[in-house]
């Protein structure tokens, strides 16, 4: 019981410093200096859990774990870009123009160092963290819908709290949680998580915002029901494709408690 109490409190505590820090604190390097002590804060949760800081909880070198990363950007940034397009030529939005100059580098900077910090510490908590500290105590399959089922609800900091954002999040959390099962790191699902972020951000930048990315967009208007059938269309695609590439790979890493 005292284990169970201590884990449940960390994974809270990491998800609150998290998103608290990125939700709440407003000057970009106080915010970005707040987001790297979370890695010194996660290696101490992880010994404090028994497991052997950073690396306890999926942040090692499996094998091939920088092929696993490239190919998994590449499967998520082209799946959100393949939804994004339909999107466009459905009439859900009109790009105007590219951002360009400084602004836009800067822009691209901020994007591309934010949301892969964001991406990989979110992986980090709610299954490197959550995995590892199961492993041996649960069957996988169990330990895998608690971790989908906490990336779901853990989601909920960063969209509106409805059934669809949902259903959304544990179709997503399937491909993330499956990749990391099937390479053995956090790098293969930070992979699919930051592909489909960068999609993400070239129409709606960090901040979510409507034209807030390189690509000056206009919204316009679409059918609520074919937009949702769109975009679970495309997170179920995500999940095919995830595991069609990670099924049965000769170099997977196994989990230990």
């Amino acid at each position: 019981m005292k284990k169970a109490i201590i884990g449940i409190g960390s994974f809270l505590a990491l998800s609150i410093y998290f998103n608290g820090v990125t939700h709440f604190v407003t000057n970009t390097f106080i915010q970005l200096f707040g987001i790297l002590l979370f890695f010194p804060f996660a290696s101490y949760i992880g010994k404090l859990n028994g497991l052997p800081g950073l690396e306890g909880i999926g942040l090692l070198r499996s094998n091939h774990w920088k092929k696993h990363f490239a190919v998994s950007f590449l499967i998520g940034f082209g799946c959100w870009s393949l939804m994004y397009v339909t999107y466009w030529q459905l009439g859900k939005f009109e790009i105007r123009g590219v951002q360009t100059g400084f602004n836009a580098w800067w822009m691209l900077v901020q994007m591309i160092v934010g949301f892969f910090l964001g991406s990989i510490i979110n992986d980090l908590i709610t299954r490197g963290f959550v995995i590892h500290s199961l492993a041996g105590k649960l069957p996988p399959f169990f330990i895998a819908i608690i971790s989908i089922t906490l990336y779901a609800l853990d989601d909920f900091w960063n969209g509106d709290v409805t059934f669809l954002n949902f259903v959304f999040s544990l179709i997503l959390g399937c491909s993330l949680t499956y990749s990391f099962y099937q390479s053995g790191s956090v790098w293969a699902d930070t992979g699919i998580h930051f592909g489909l972020n960068v999609s993400y951000g070239l129409l709606y930048g960090l901040n979510g915002k409507s034209g807030g990315g390189l690509l000056m967009i206009t919204e316009g208007k679409i059918n609520p029901l074919l937009n949702n059938t769109i975009l679970l269309a495309t997170t179920s695609l995500l999940f095919l494709v995830v595991f069609l590439y990670y099924w049965k790979k000769g170099d997977n890493v196994a989990v230990h408690a």
